[in-house]
């Protein structure tokens, strides 16, 4: 990558001073300058060309193929949310407990539990509890992040001091 921004400096004065010495030769003299300040051009674009593919390649790829977030099997929430719906509180959350158990990196499962251990039961303590064993069970920073500010939302919205 250094030999490649070292070749592209080089080739930019080279451009600059060719172009110059050609225009100052005027028509007749400072073509063959000219032409060569243009090959010049030529070699920079070459250094650019592997880079540059790379970079738009890899961003065209992810336009039409699926990154390696869509390889994994998707969580099933349709379970937890019939039991919700169908007010079977219990099984929700054991539903919602074994997604989470499946699917480390999601962080929804513990959220609704907190809502049903606040919402349904009002019992903060229990949602608190959801809370501390998400954060030791929640993969990755960025996960853990997301959950710990949707987490004080949920309990603020709940009126709860964390």
């Amino acid at each position: 990558m250094i030999l490649r921004t070292v070749g592209l400096a080089f080739c930019a004065a080279a451009w600059w001073w060719l172009g110059a010495r050609g225009q100052e030769q005027g028509p007749a003299d400072g073509i063959p300058m000219i032409l060569a300040a243009h090959a010049v051009l030529i070699v920079a674009a070459i250094f650019l060309a592997k880079p540059l593919a790379g970079i738009f390649g890899d961003w065209a790829a992810g336009l039409f193929m699926p990154g390696a977030r869509h390889s994994r099997p998707q969580p099933m929430y349709s379970i937890p949310e019939g039991r919700m719906t169908a007010e079977d509180y219990p099984g929700a959350l054991e539903a919602y407990a074994a997604l989470a158990a499946e699917h480390p990196e999601e962080i929804a499962p513990h959220l609704r539990m907190m809502e049903i251990w606040l919402r349904v039961y009002k019992d903060p303590e229990s949602a608190r509890t959801i809370r501390d064993n998400a954060l030791l069970l929640i993969k990755g920073r960025r996960n853990k992040e997301k959950f710990r500010a949707a987490a004080l939302v949920v309990l603020a919205e709940a009126g709860v001091e964390t």
